[in-house]
């Protein structure tokens, strides 16, 4: 049976690998949801260019129109879910990573460093004031806005 002292060593060993797993998990969530809003709003930028260069010909029916129309929306729709999804995932995992750097101590003072502490006290709650995923939604809206006015205005 492990002594004490061997039990924290093997509790701070199992810490510190969770806590680079959750710090990369961390930062790959946001990363992705970048890229979705990256590769979404490329697409919808991508559509809108070729709904304003296409020369307009004849004017189709109306369920084409509202076939395109609902594509739009439903590809829009898909992103800003996927989005949302990988902030909850990503706060979830945010949060885990609090705790674990709470447990190494990183936020009591004169552990590591004398007088302070290593990390801000305010980092345990700034992510909870990140407004990053709403602005990501706010451009797929926009642009979703913008092919779907064109796709009225040019169809």
């Amino acid at each position: 049976m492990p002594t004490a002292p061997e039990r924290e060593d093997q509790r701070l060993e199992v810490l510190k690998s969770l806590y680079l797993w959750y710090k990369e998990e961390v930062f790959r969530r946001r990363e992705l949801m970048m890229r979705l809003t990256g590769f979404a709003a490329t697409v919808l930028v991508v559509l809108l260019v070729t709904l304003l260069i296409m020369p307009v010909r004849q004017r189709p029916d109306s369920a084409t129109v509202l076939f395109a129309l609902t594509g739009v929306a439903l590809f829009a729709t898909i992103f800003i879910f996927l989005i949302l999804q990988q902030q909850n995932r990503h706060r979830v995992a945010k949060h885990v990573l609090i705790e674990i750097e709470r447990a190494l101590g990183l936020y009591e003072t004169g552990l590591y460093t004398a007088d302070t502490t290593l990390y801000p006290e305010g980092w345990q709650t700034a992510w909870q004031a990140d407004r990053s995923v709403t602005i990501y939604a706010t451009v797929l809206a926009a642009l979703t806005a913008l092919v779907m006015g064109a796709i009225l205005v040019r169809l």
